[in-house]
């Protein structure tokens, strides 16, 4: 994962899209939900830095993601993607909310490769500027946590 990492950053340096494709195809390769707990929290560090009205509108739809997403069946977490997709005047972080239940809907339709996509969709929507190392640098540490949690433990 740490070269992953690095891999990464000359990517980002090049500022090519797809960045964090890279990430997210290595932490599906151990199960799906490591990928969806770093989408969640990046959109989580996000969201504190942000400031938009709707944030206490879709706050339960991540806390729904970290606490049912098990429990719905992928036809439930389309639907919600769906129900956040057209809540009015759209932001990025709504558009990286519902790309985040698509993944999770594709992932438990064994759909890897759509989500990894959308995984790599919302995560890239909250970070809509590459140079912003604040930012790049907390997902990254975060990506690497998951990894190494996950690591310890099996």
């Amino acid at each position: 994962m740490k070269q992953i990492i690095e891999n990464v950053k000359q990517t980002i340096a090049q500022k090519t899209m797809l960045w964090v494709y890279p990430i997210v195809r290595e932490l599906q390769k151990y199960h799906y939900s490591l990928a969806i707990q770093w989408a969640i929290e990046c959109i989580q560090i996000y969201s504190s830095e942000i400031k938009s009205d709707k944030l206490s509108k879709l706050n339960k739809y991540i806390q729904q993601a970290m606490g049912e997403q098990n429990l719905l069946t992928p036809l439930k977490c389309n639907e919600i993607g769906l129900e956040i997709w057209y809540l009015s005047e759209r932001e990025e972080i709504q558009t990286a909310i519902a790309r985040l239940w698509w993944s999770i809907s594709a992932f438990k339709d064994e759909e890897d490769h759509v989500g990894i996509m959308e995984t790599t969709a919302a995560v890239e929507l909250v970070l809509p500027d590459i140079s912003d190392h604040h930012l790049l640098d907390r997902y990254l540490e975060v990506a690497l946590r998951i990894y190494e949690e996950y690591e310890s433990q099996n």
